[in-house]
């Protein structure tokens, strides 16, 4: 039987009040409100938070503020660029080619 998460991640029916997807959304949540208070004086600061939101390290520039759901789920390109306040919904994998340029507010 698949789980609340691999049934999110395949597109299917499921359940969004599931403790482990809650628990996920709430770390996630907790990393994106610790990045977009950085400043850009704190360039390794916001490294490291990036690199734990997204599960992985990036070299992509993201200004903040930033959300997303999971984090994990977003697999970003060399040269990612997002401007202010982007939001990624990513209850699916969302994956971002080379040297994209989001504008602000996408």
């Amino acid at each position: 039987m698949k789980t609340e998460r691999e049934k999110m991640l395949a597109g299917e029916l499921y359940n969004a009040l599931d403790p482990a997807l809650v628990e996920e959304r709430a770390r996630c949540h907790a990393l994106c409100a610790s990045y977009n208070t950085t400043s850009d004086l704190g360039s390794s600061e916001r490294r490291e938070l990036l690199r734990e939101i997204l599960g992985r390290k990036s070299d992509a520039c993201i200004q903040p503020p930033f959300f997303c759901d999971y984090g994990t789920n977003i697999r970003l390109g060399e040269g990612v660029y997002f401007n202010f306040n982007c939001v990624v919904l990513d209850v699916v994998e969302v994956t971002i080619g080379d040297r994209s340029l989001f504008g602000p507010a996408v």
